[in-house]
């Protein structure tokens, strides 16, 4: 079990580190894997609606664990880039790992688009110290790709860095969407809240 947990972790790293490594990182592909010269839409005002589409497809596709995800570019906006799909892909391979770490209770999803452990005497009595040096690990591996998908985001269709904080949120939003009974995360006022179980 450890040595499945190094190794699904080291995939996230090693491809974060592909495709942030390739000046071409955010240039549009084509179905041949070739660079596609394509012009980024003009918007006029945040594609907010286009942007929430992404994360639900995004999202939906992550939590299936697909490794060979089809990124759709709703309203025009640009997702199909190596570095975004090298992202969404490692961040499906280790769903799992995050998923089971949102299980234990000592994790939750910020407002800020980012998995944060939640560090409590509790954590540290029911986890060895090798065990949270690899749950360290595997949150850093999961919020570098996070972050490659919104700055690639950005950066493909030229929405300016002003814009990062909306995409964060959008993201979150849709995250706990997806979220099981039990799981926590950030709620409006920044305190820990917990999914409910569905009524009967």
């Amino acid at each position: 079990m450890f040595k499945r947990i190094l190794t699904m972790v080291a995939a996230g790293l090693i491809g974060v580190g592909c495709a942030t490594s390739s000046n071409q990182a955010n240039a549009p592909i084509n179905a041949d894997g070739t660079a596609a010269k394509v012009e980024p839409v003009d918007f006029k005002e945040f594609p907010e609606g286009a942007i929430r589409a992404a994360a639900a497809d995004i999202e939906r596709q992550v939590s299936e664990g697909n490794r060979e995800p089809t990124l759709a570019a709703p309203d025009g906006l640009i997702l199909d880039t190596p570095r975004i799909r090298q992202a969404v892909r490692t961040r499906a391979v280790r769903a799992e790992l995050v998923n089971t770490m949102l299980d234990s209770g000592h994790a939750w999803e910020r407002e800020n688009g980012r998995l944060w452990v939640i560090r409590t005497g509790e954590y540290k009595a029911a986890t060895t110290s090798r065990q949270r040096d690899i749950d360290a690990i595997m949150v850093n591996g999961e919020n570098m790709d996070r972050w490659a998908i919104y700055e690639g985001i950005i950066e493909a269709n030229k929405l300016g860095g002003g814009r990062l904080n909306e995409i964060e949120k959008i993201f979150f939003e849709v995250r706990v969407q997806h979220m099981k009974p039990g799981q926590k995360y950030e709620s409006s006022d920044g305190k820990v809240a917990m999914i409910a179980a569905p009524s009967n």
